[in-house]
């Protein structure tokens, strides 16, 4: 890391981390098992055989930033009934409480807030299931933002004004390049979780918690051992 960037690392007052895919790893299948039933709901909604509905939701989510936001347009389909349906997995079967996770989050001494494109009930399951609810200040979900989305630009703006910080001060953490692109370009600094993530972001990790080797030596990260600096 160079000096201009853990200067700006420093400066930090909040963050905001992605869900699904973020804070635990791909392999546990959860987001699989939500990109099924959204296939499911798309074929059915729009009445397309399965060869095309993955085509047709790349359509969606390259025009509208989600597969929601094309069915919304194109098919009038109610949000809350098409989140309730696509989050309708059994994460607490998927998931288990994560020591690891909650140590790394309970050494970042700032606001941190989920950001995410599901719904805010999904994500609260999340955080039970991995056992780091209580680590965050709240929850930023696709309702909060108009159902525009990660990477639409108002949505960061919405995220960023609840977090209470400037771009600059506010560090992104998600999973996904096109979102952690969009973000950098907003001047929010940021962190890509996941394989091949050289370059996407300011920093990359292979999973959430390999970035507190990145945090350290920052005044808000208390490394393990050392004193509380608040």
């Amino acid at each position: 890391m160079n000096s201009d960037t853990f200067v700006r690392l420093n400066r930090v007052r909040g963050i905001l981390f992605d869900l699904d895919n973020t804070l635990y790893p791909r392999e546990k299948g959860v987001f699989d098992r939500i990109n099924e039933r959204i296939d499911s709901y798309v074929a059915r909604w729009t009445d397309r055989p399965g060869s095309e509905v993955s085509s047709l939701r790349r359509e969606y989510i390259d025009r509208y930033g989600t597969t929601l936001g094309g069915l919304k347009r194109h098919h009038g389909v109610d949000p809350g009934e098409y989140m309730e349906y696509v989050h309708d997995v059994p994460v607490e079967e998927m998931l288990d409480p994560d020591e690891g996770l909650s140590r790394f989050l309970g050494a970042i001494e700032l606001p941190k807030f989920i950001f995410t494109n599901a719904s805010a009930a999904h994500a609260a399951r999340v955080l039970a299931a991995l056992g780091v609810g209580f680590h965050f200040e709240g929850i930023i979900d696709l309702a909060d933002t108009g159902y525009l989305g990660k990477p639409d630009k108002q949505a960061f703006a919405s995220a960023v004004g609840r977090l209470g910080a400037e771009p600059g001060e506010t560090l992104f953490v998600d999973d996904i390049p096109a979102n952690v692109q969009a973000a950098r370009q907003l001047g929010i600094l940021t962190a890509h979780v996941g394989e091949g993530g050289n370059g996407i972001g300011d920093f990359s990790a292979g999973k959430a918690t390999e970035l507190g080797e990145l945090f350290a030596g920052t005044s808000w990260y208390r490394c393990a051992g050392s004193p509380q600096t608040r």
